[in-house]
């Protein structure tokens, strides 16, 4: 039952991740769209953005949980899952931001999808 915990919030971790890279990236379209404004007034805007604020924030859980997974699980484990992060920024970034996802690319996510799978099966029971 602890294993599954580990990877649960592995899962936790990688998505806090991903969502956090939509939401940085949110805030620099809104950044890049208000050339208009003055350079300062355009950097503090940025800076008191929700969504960067929400990003950096996002971020610092990531982190938080990433520490609680490297406490439970060997690196060579561990940080091989952290590529499941590819697999839901992208998905992400298809539906919410409406960014294309070539065949290529969704050649290579399967092929990740099929790493992480391999790695998760042979050190099943590794702690």
């Amino acid at each position: 039952m602890v294993q599954v915990m580990t990877y649960v919030v592995v899962l936790v971790s990688v998505s806090c991740n991903a969502v956090a890279q939509l939401m940085l990236r949110s805030a620099m379209l809104n950044f890049n769209r208000s050339t208009a404004i003055p350079p300062v007034a355009r950097a503090l805007q940025l800076a008191l953005s929700a969504e960067l604020l929400s990003g950096l924030a996002l971020f610092g859980l990531s982190i938080l949980s990433w520490l609680y997974v490297l406490s439970r699980l060997p690196v060579s484990i561990a940080y091989p899952m952290a590529s499941l992060g590819y697999i839901v920024a992208a998905a992400l970034a298809h539906f919410v931001l409406r960014e294309p996802v070539t065949w290529l690319q969704a050649a290579g996510i399967l092929v990740i999808c099929v790493g992480v799978a391999l790695i998760a099966v042979a050190n099943r029971g590794v702690s």
